[in-house]
């Protein structure tokens, strides 16, 4: 325990905690504050344990926070997808080859708790719900959700959660409605750290000029998700942003170019 708690080794946590007889405080293993003498410090079972020997949690990496994250790779038409769930919500559906998501995962562990690969009831529905709308099935996904972070960023990605099917925003629009002012590249960021591609789209947020933006799963793979949400929607913005984009030199940091990812997935008529 001592070595995985010095070493802020993730895969102990929900393992133990380790609390500090000088500060009072008890703490996850992966937590990274400076760590105190080992003289200092006492190994307890789980937060109940540190919280009945007087112990106070640490506010930086919420030591009770602890319901396992179950983890699975899912193929999907824009390349492959780490999802995540504890047993009451997911957590994380992400692009597992995007450069953020080791900082994904690590909020992750952070604010839920600790990680494992398996099977989960979640998802197997999220898996499901996905097939659904990657053959325009399905415009909305009704699966409980958990994504905490920063107040800001809490408020980003409850207004994603509020643009329809198929709709487009400007991040300088979504600045506006968060009441961020001209705060586009803190936007910009709190938008790119969102845990649940997809489900909350952060894809349907573009440049105000109508180019395509950023995103972290590459831009051909947002403008992808456009064009098939687009072409079951009718809606007018997202063809003329499609218009102009296909016009538009495209980098990614995917594999998956625009041609392979229409062979995927079940074409509109």
């Amino acid at each position: 325990m001592e070595h995985a708690f010095y070493a802020s080794d993730p895969a102990w946590d929900g393992r133990f905690v380790a609390a500090v007889r000088t500060t009072g405080i008890f703490c996850r293993p992966s937590c990274r504050v400076r760590k105190p003498l080992p003289r200092n410090v006492e190994y307890l079972a789980d937060a109940a344990a540190a919280r009945a020997a007087g112990y106070r949690p640490c506010l930086r990496c919420h030591p009770e926070a602890a319901g396992t994250v179950t983890l699975r790779t899912l193929d999907t038409p824009v390349g492959p997808m780490l999802t995540g769930a504890t047993t009451d919500a997911i957590v994380l559906c992400d692009f597992a080859n995007r450069p953020m998501i080791g900082a994904q995962l690590a909020a992750v562990r952070r604010r839920i708790g600790p990680t494992v690969e398996g099977r989960a009831a979640l998802l197997d529905a999220l898996e499901s719900q996905l097939v659904q709308y990657f053959s325009g099935l399905r415009q909305d996904f009704d699966l409980p959700l958990d994504m905490p972070g920063s107040a800001f960023q809490e408020r980003v990605w409850s207004e994603l959660r509020r643009i329809p099917y198929g709709h487009t925003i400007s991040y300088r629009e979504l600045a506006d409605r968060v009441d961020a002012g001209g705060a586009y590249r803190a936007v910009g960021r709190a938008n790119g750290s969102n845990r649940l591609a997809i489900i909350v789209p952060c894809h349907c947020v573009i440049a105000a000029g109508g180019g395509l933006g950023g995103y972290g799963g590459g831009l051909p793979a947002k403008r992808w998700l456009l064009d098939l949400e687009g072409s079951y929607a009718g809606v007018g913005a997202v063809a003329a942003i499609r218009s102009r984009t296909n016009r538009a030199a495209v980098g990614s940091t995917s594999s998956a170019g625009p041609e392979r990812l229409h062979s995927m997935v079940v074409q509109p008529s």
